[in-house]
């Protein structure tokens, strides 16, 4: 088991532990209410209700870095609904989750596999500013669910930001059974096959990006697969009918303005179809993972080896989603092995360790060029990895961290204890990437250290802002 099951397992089994520990609480999640109020009233009602100490773990200002935080099954901030809330506001947050959802949605995520028993109890909640005194956001969180309430975002992103959904049925089985989401499937699959063997060879990719990343772009982005635009009148409402049903779990306002954001930005023609054979889980039955992606919209559909799906669509995409303390200019992409050099910067220069290691497997997205704000890196390092530093005698340093040395001017010392700041997940996981440790003390969260270090140094060739 990987740290992303872990993670997931672990989040409904946390939830189920953690029950015997509250006698005080019913161990029952309320159901919805006869009568749904909307969210902007529920949203009111929940947040006067809030004590101080509540309000301290549940609250943050709108503009906080939380808000853009998208990573799904990843404690993103807030309170636990089961520890933290009376019977009343649970029944609040249960009814929240109703009614930030359209009717077809409630017949989805509330049935979701680890929602459908323990309900808002598996779940954290995050408020985004003042309900009584908009903008605000509720942010629902759990294993496969990533649910913003409030509306579209001040900065102008549908649905308040990226939504995450999925289900765990049909795990590691082609065809995805009985997964709440198979639909969607099926309709890209058809798509798939509607092609004909000169356009499905555009469209079939071979890796698939890591699932985190659905960045927008903006107008010179790169998009991979074949465009919509070039799909015969039949493909052309096969895609209409996928988006439409992707929209379909949300609540028309919220749906309306998404559609508004797609037909300012050169409408359903604008996107471009990918499907890919292979991911970090190993071959892919066919359709099971696609992406339709334009200059200002995301929606990617993680099939196999049961779906993560997330959904990410913006009146601007040059203008996207950013929020928190701005950092500085970053003059082009990052992904990859750049991002994993940014982390290993920031590790070195904010710990005073002389090396520094993380794993590129762990990068979880793009940085895009343009102004950066701390909410930014939230999302690019969205596995909230704790930062640790590791002495390792120069003898048993791995040949990559003796390289990493040679590059500097610097000869090992075999007898000489180093110091690595790296990563619990990868002291832990990954030690033989590092040599054999002989201690090691844990720091902040690199995210942290990532935010410090721009704070203080700006980007590489950039101008700071």
């Amino acid at each position: 088991m990987n740290r992303r099951t872990a993670l997931k397992v672990g989040a409904g089994l946390g939830v189920l532990a953690g029950t015997g520990l509250y006698s005080g609480y019913r161990l029952l999640p309320p159901g919805q209410s006869r009568t749904l109020e909307s969210v902007d009233a529920l949203a009111h009602r929940l947040y006067r209700s809030l004590d101080p100490g509540q309000r301290a773990e549940t609250c943050v200002g709108y503009d906080h870095p939380l808000r853009q935080y998208h990573n799904r099954g990843v404690g993103g901030g807030g309170r636990s609904i089961l520890l933290g809330f009376n019977r009343e506001q649970r029944q609040f947050l249960t009814d929240l989750l109703y009614s930030g959802l359209s009717t077809e949605g409630r017949g989805r995520v509330p049935e979701e596999f680890f929602v459908r028993w323990t309900g808002v109890h598996s779940m954290h909640v995050l408020i985004c500013g003042d309900p009584t005194a908009p903008p605000y956001q509720v942010i629902l969180t759990g294993p496969h669910l990533n649910l913003r309430l409030g509306g579209k975002s001040r900065e102008g992103a549908a649905f308040g930001g990226p939504q995450v959904y999925g289900d765990q049925r049909g795990n590691g089985r082609a065809g995805l059974p009985g997964n709440l989401y198979r639909g969607q499937f099926l309709l890209g699959q058809r798509l798939l096959r509607s092609l004909d063997a000169g356009r499905m060879k555009e469209a079939l990719l071979e890796e698939a990006p890591v699932q985190t990343q659905i960045e927008l772009q903006g107008r010179h982005g790169s998009f991979p697969g074949i465009a919509i635009a070039e799909l015969t009148p039949d493909g052309k409402a096969l895609a209409h009918e996928l988006v439409e049903r992707i929209f379909s779990t949300y609540p028309p306002d919220d749906v309306t303005y998404a559609r508004e954001c797609l037909n300012a930005n050169g409408g359903l023609d604008a996107l471009s179809l990918s499907y890919y054979q292979h991911g970090q889980d190993g071959e892919i039955p066919e359709g099971q993972v696609f992406r339709l992606e334009s200059p200002s919209a995301v929606f990617y559909f993680r099939g196999y080896p049961h779906v993560h799906a997330f959904l990410n669509v913006a009146m601007d995409g040059d203008a996207p989603l950013s929020v928190g303390e701005p950092l500085g200019m970053n003059p082009e992409w990052l992904d990859h092995a750049r991002v994993k050099a940014l982390f290993e910067t920031a590790l070195r220069a904010e710990t005073g360790a002389e090396l520094a290691y993380y794993d590129e497997s762990s990068v979880a997205g793009r940085l895009r060029p343009g102004l950066i704000r701390s909410g930014d890196i939230y999302s690019l390092e969205s596995w909230q990895e704790t930062a640790e530093v590791v002495e390792i005698r120069g003898s048993n340093l791995t040949a990559t961290l003796q390289d990493a040395l040679r590059e500097r001017a610097i000869a090992p010392d075999y007898g000489k204890m180093y110091t690595v700041a790296t990563t619990t997940y990868v002291v832990s996981d990954l030690k033989e990437k590092l040599g054999r440790i002989d201690a090691r003390r844990p720091g902040r969260m690199l995210r942290d250290l990532t935010v410090a270090y721009l704070r203080s140094h700006g980007f590489l060739n950039g101008d700071r802002g």
